[in-house]
């Protein structure tokens, strides 16, 4: 009986270190500039998907910092995330389009869906690599989100400023561009 018992507390005992449960922290998989890289490919490549072209503004790149879960101090990890702002009117009859046609897309890459609500519409999905993306619709303006976590933090919030040198306010009434398409 002592056997197995040993047995268990080494068993358990690994999984809480590779967990990071013991220290109360795990290492951060990447920097933030291999993050930053990665979530504006899955947003390049899903405003390439739809078709016509949209007409977007990159938000601002930020950097949320995790705290350690038993100590309530900085870990030195974060969450990396940017917001596009799709500039493009899209009319009330074809935001159903627009969502089908990333949804479909993302389903063709193998991503995985997270939640998802047809009502508003919007929905989450992850990408292999650990990229969770998001499509969300707040009255005419739409938005497609990325970011991802376990990044190292660098100290600081703010990455780049996108297409913001002076924040979110230089974005003015979006949507602002017309589409023989879309806005129809």
């Amino acid at each position: 009986m002592k056997s197995k018992r040993t047995f268990l507390v080494i068993v358990a005992g690994t999984v809480f270190a590779s967990a990071g449960l013991v220290t109360g922290c795990s290492t951060p998989s990447m920097e933030v500039d291999e993050a930053v890289k990665k979530i504006d490919a899955a947003l390049d490549d899903t405003f390439s998907a739809v078709s016509p072209a949209l007409k977007r503004s990159n938000g601002p790149a930020d950097i949320t910092e995790h705290a350690n879960s038993f100590t309530n101090e900085p870990d030195g990890e974060g969450n990396v995330a940017r917001i596009d702002y799709v500039r493009t009117k899209v009319s009330k009859s074809k935001i159903a389009v627009l969502a089908k046609a990333v949804e479909k897309h993302w389903r063709a890459k193998g991503y995985e869906l997270g939640h998802a609500s047809r009502k508003v519409p919007t929905f989450e999905y992850s990408t292999p690599e650990g990229v969770s993306l998001t499509f969300d619709v707040n009255g005419d303006l739409i938005t497609i989100g990325a970011a991802m976590s376990d990044v190292e933090y660098p100290g600081h919030s703010n990455i780049d400023d996108g297409d913001f040198p002076n924040g979110l306010g230089d974005i003015g009434p979006v949507p602002n561009v017309r589409d023989p398409y879309w806005s129809k």
